[in-house]
């Protein structure tokens, strides 16, 4: 049986599927269901002394969208966009550190690890949230620097907004890793230049760990209304964006190696999902858009999901898998040359093909199509467009 224990800045999790920073993780009730459903962690709601920002979440709103970004009803596709607007933990610290208490309780009797969220506008509201979350006994906690809704409010120094300053993100982060005693983890926005760089940075800083990454910030017009969905710009995360959360990923994996701990979110929607984020050099992997749709038992079916891959594929343990993929890229120039190969025997001659080739290498017979050597570069575009499996290989080119 495969062994899904992963150490995460030297504190063990029983499997690396974690509930993220969000509303699922709202409260200790909710906290508790991603428990029950088998999460090997939960990174509460995000504990914050902003009026501004708890403000903020009694106006959430969000929508799940479509592929034409229209608004989904009732059907929700796999490649779906979450687009939102919410804030941090409606109660104050000191009241909502009561639910932080009363979740890791529960989460000792289940084997869970419950890992504290916070922001602040100051760096003196930093370190002290620090201290009170850290008091309340989590073994982790995650600056929050990535949350795109701050952006939207004038004045709010905090979020997306801390996180798109690397000086003061850095000035931040020393200062909490200096009053703590507990490792930290920096929760980064996508919308920066470089974030290979600033986890370097953050890594000097004293960050044991860094999570890539948090949502984008995006605007969706309505045609029916001429007005813009939920008022305006929202936060956009959700599975069609895993491609782009991976490259940071296997990025910031191939920069640092095992010099940083990576925890991979905004893309993950099932089990497939979390062993490419594990292959990409994520060592755990963050789930919420999909517990939005699907619910908290999402979270279990996932975990029995990899565990089933792993003993299919004979995975003994996570680290066999973390960062295989990473490992294995290519530069440009040291890719193989490849070619078109067809099947004459599976070809049915649609002629699919042709409209991805560009290079004039597939060229279509009577009876079949055929692949014309000295044109074909190998660019795979007939591979994905041919509708018979087999019709078409694309092959390293001696």
């Amino acid at each position: 049986m495969a062994n899904m224990e992963v150490n995460f800045c030297e504190v063990r999790l029983k499997n690396p599927i974690v509930a993220s920073s969000a509303e699922p993780t709202l409260n200790a009730r909710n906290m508790k269901k991603c428990i029950d459903a088998g999460a090997g962690g939960v990174i509460a709601k995000t504990m914050t002394d902003s009026p501004a920002m708890r403000e903020l979440t009694t106006r959430s709103k969000w929508r799940f969208l479509n592929e034409h970004h229209e608004v989904c009803q009732g059907k929700v596709p796999r490649a779906f966009s979450l687009y939102g607007r919410s804030g941090l933990a409606l109660e104050e610290p000191e009241e909502f550190l009561n639910d932080i208490k009363e979740t890791l309780k529960y989460a000792v009797v289940h084997d869970a690890v419950v890992i504290g969220s916070i922001a602040s506008t100051e760096i003196s509201g930093w370190v002290k949230l620090g201290k009170q979350i850290e008091d309340a006994g989590v073994p982790l906690i995650e600056l929050n620097f990535g949350c795109p809704h701050p952006k939207l409010m004038p004045g709010v120094r905090t979020g997306m907004n801390v996180g798109q300053d690397f000086d003061y993100a850095c000035e931040i982060t020393k200062a909490v890793a200096e009053a703590v005693e507990v490792p930290i983890m920096i929760k980064v926005t996508p919308q920066v230049t470089d974030l290979i760089q600033f986890s370097g940075l953050l890594k000097e800083a004293g960050a044991a760990a860094v999570t890539l990454t948090n949502r984008f910030l995006g605007f969706v017009p309505d045609i029916e209304t001429g007005k813009p969905l939920i008022y305006g710009q929202a936060g956009v995360g959700g599975p069609w964006i895993k491609p782009l959360t991976l490259r940071w990923i296997n990025e910031v994996r191939a920069a640092y190696r095992e010099e940083i701990f990576i925890a991979g979110t905004n893309g993950a929607y099932d089990w497939r999902d979390v062993v490419q984020f594990i292959m990409s050099g994520a060592h755990i992997v963050e789930l919420c858009s999909a517990v939005m749709v699907h619910g908290y038992k999402w979270l279990g079916k996932q975990v029995r999901g990899l565990e089933k891959f792993m003993n299919e594929k004979g995975y003994e343990t996570i680290d066999q898998m973390r960062g295989i993929a990473s490992d294995a890229a290519m530069a440009y120039a040291d890719m193989p040359r490849e070619r078109a190969r067809v099947n004459p025997e599976l070809c049915n001659n649609c002629g699919r093909c042709l409209n991805g080739c560009f290079y004039q290498a597939m060229q279509q017979g009577r009876e079949h199509t055929w692949a014309k050597e000295d044109n074909c570069i190998g660019c795979g575009g007939c591979y994905s467009l041919c509708p018979v499996p087999g019709a078409i290989d694309i092959v390293i080119h001696q």
